[in-house]
C-alpha cells in the first residue's frame, strides 16, 4: 500500500482541487492489477484525520503519477472568480460616459441605461479629461455582469448608477465631509514670484491665480526686486484621512515691492459679487491687463528704435514680449474683435476695440484662436498664440493700446480702475479686512520660519 503525504494533498488544495481531490480513487479492478500499478484504498475527507494519519508515515521520494497529472489538471482548470470586479477607466479628450463604458466591454444598451440613470444629478456632457469612472462587474454567477458605475463630479461628491434586483439602473449620490483648514504663507523674493512662493509651499495653482489677478497692476519681469516680500492666506480642504482634497479660495495676498505696497482681499458683496479689493475697497481689476502674456520678458519698449529686420530708425509704437512660439496671448479687457488676419509687417493680428475710445492690438501671431470679426472676448480670454508671422526675427509679440486711434505707450498709459464699494458693502469689508489681517497674524506669528518662507496650517 503506498499512501500519499500530506504535503502533496496540500499542494493539491492549493491548486484548487477541493475536499473531493482527497477522495481518491479505488484500488483497480483485480483483472487490470498487472496494469493498474499498485493498489491505492480511497483516503479519508476529513483533513485533520489526515495530517495525523500522515505524520506516521515517511513521505515518499517523489509523488506518484497519477498525483501529478491530478495536479497539473487542477492548476489547468479555469477557476471561476469570485467577488466583485472592478476596473476604473479616465476620460479622454472627445469622450462620452456611453462611449467610455462601451470601451470598458459595456454593451451599448446597457451603457445608455447606466449614464440615464445619473440623469438628475450628474450632467454626463460635463466630464473632464482624466477624471475617473469606476466600472463594477458581478461574476460570481459565472456570467459578467454589469452592477455599478461610479464617479465624482466633485472631490466631496460620489454619483452612482447601481442595478437593482429588477435589473433596472437606480441612481444615488453620497456626500464626505471636508475639513476646512487656513494656511498663511510669508517669504521672501529672490529669483521670482512663483518659484520663490512655491519652493515657500504655496501651491503652483494658487500662485498662478495671484499672477494673474496682479497682472493688472503689476509687470513681474520689471517691478519685482530681490528683497521684496510677499504673503498669502489661502484654505485647504482635507479629506477624512489627512490628505488634500482641494484648494480653497485666496482670502489675501499682499507684494511688498520697495517702498510700494499692494494688498487684495477677497469679498462676497451683497448681491453676490466676488472680487478682489485693495484696503480702500477698489477694485483691483483694471480695465487692462499690464501685459496679455504669461512669462514673457520685455524685448522692445515704446519709442524710437533701430528696426531689427528693417535695419533705420523708425518709431516703435508698441511693446514687444519675448515667449516661446505657441505661448498663448490673453485679451488684454472686455470688447469686440474689431480686426482678425494678416497685415503687412504685423503678420497675423487680431485688433480689439473696448470702448468707444480704447482698443489693443496683437501682432505677429502663429494662429488664432477660434475669433471671428464681430465676436466678444472676456479679459483673460485666449485669443491667440505668440509666433513670428510678418516682419519679426523671432517669436514674440507686439502689443499696442491705441487711444481715440493714437498708439500709446502700454506702460505708462493710466487705466481706470474698476469699481469701488460703497455703503453697505464698505463697512462690511472693513469687518473682514480686519478679521482676514487678524487670521493670518495668528497664523503667522505661530509658524517656524524657514529659509524661503513662513507657512503654518490652521
Amino acid at each position: 500500500m503506498r499512501i500519499v503525504p500530506f504535503g502533496v494533498l496540500s499542494i493539491l488544495a492549493l491548486a484548487g482541487l477541493g475536499a473531493g481531490a482527497f477522495l481518491l480513487p479505488e484500488s483497480p479492478h483485480p483483472a487490470d492489477a498487472a496494469t493498474a500499478g499498485p493498489a491505492i484504498p480511497r483516503l479519508r475527507s476529513d483533513l485533520r484525520d489526515q495530517i495525523a494519519y500522515d505524520a506516521l508515515l515517511p513521505a515518499p521520494d517523489e509523488p506518484a503519477d497519477w498525483v501529478l497529472a491530478a495536479l497539473a489538471d487542477g492548476l489547468s482548470r479555469p477557476q471561476a472568480p469570485r467577488g466583485p470586479e472592478r476596473r476604473v477607466v479616465e476620460v479622454a479628450a472627445g469622450d462620452t460616459l456611453t462611449g467610455l463604458l462601451a470601451e470598458a466591454g459595456i454593451a451599448e444598451d446597457e451603457a445608455h441605461a447606466a449614464a440615464a440613470a445619473l440623469d438628475g444629478l450628474y450632467d454626463p456632457t460635463k466630464l473632464r479629461i482624466g477624471q475617473p469612472v469606476t466600472v463594477t462587474f458581478d461574476r460570481s454567477g459565472g456570467e459578467r455582469v454589469l452592477k455599478a458605475v461610479s464617479l465624482m463630479p466633485e472631490v466631496d461628491r460620489t454619483v452612482t448608477a447601481r442595478r437593482t434586483s429588477d435589473g433596472n439602473f437606480r441612481s444615488s449620490e453620497a456626500e464626505r465631509v471636508l475639513e476646512s483648514r487656513p494656511v498663511g504663507i510669508a517669504g521672501e523674493i529672490d529669483s521670482s514670484l512663483y518659484a520663490d512662493a512655491t519652493a515657500a509651499g504655496v501651491p503652483d495653482a494658487v500662485v498662478l491665480s495671484l499672477l494673474k489677478t496682479w497682472a493688472y497692476s503689476v509687470d513681474f519681469q520689471r517691478d519685482l526686486q530681490p528683497g521684496d516680500r510677499f504673503a498669502v492666506l489661502f484654505s485647504q480642504d482635507h479629506s477624512p484621512d489627512g490628505s488634500v482634497a482641494r484648494l480653497g479660495p485666496v482670502e489675501m495676498a499682499r507684494l511688498e515691492l520697495g517702498d510700494k505696497t499692494l494688498t487684495m482681499y477677497r469679498f462676497e458683496s451683497r448681491d453676490g459679487t466676488v472680487d478682489y479689493y485693495d484696503s480702500d475697497g477698489t477694485s483691483v481689476r483694471r480695465l487692462l491687463l499690464r501685459t496679455p502674456v504669461d512669462g514673457a520678458r520685455l524685448t522692445s519698449r515704446f519709442g524710437a528704435r533701430r528696426h531689427p529686420v528693417l535695419g533705420y530708425t523708425r518709431m516703435h509704437r508698441g511693446v514687444d514680449f519675448g515667449a516661446p512660439s505657441g505661448t498663448p496671448i490673453y485679451a488684454a479687457g472686455d470688447g469686440t474683435v474689431e480686426l482678425i488676419g494678416t497685415q503687412r509687417g504685423y503678420g497675423r493680428v487680431i485688433r480689439l476695440q473696448h470702448n468707444g475710445r480704447l482698443s489693443t492690438a496683437y501682432a505677429h501671431m502663429s494662429r488664432f484662436a477660434r475669433l471671428k470679426k464681430g465676436a466678444r472676448v472676456k479679459q483673460g480670454e485666449v485669443i491667440g498664440y505668440v509666433g513670428s508671422s510678418g516682419m519679426a526675427t523671432g517669436p514674440h509679440l507686439h502689443y499696442e493700446v491705441l487711444v481715440a486711434g493714437a498708439q500709446v505707450n502700454p506702460l505708462s498709459v493710466d487705466l481706470p480702475t474698476g469699481t469701488t464699494l460703497a455703503g453697505r458693502d464698505r463697512t462690511e469689508f472693513r469687518r473682514r479686512v480686519e478679521a482676514i489681517d487678524r487670521q493670518f497674524r495668528q497664523l503667522t506669528e505661530e509658524a517656524p520660519v524657514a529659509s524661503t518662507g513662513r507657512r503654518v496650517d490652521g
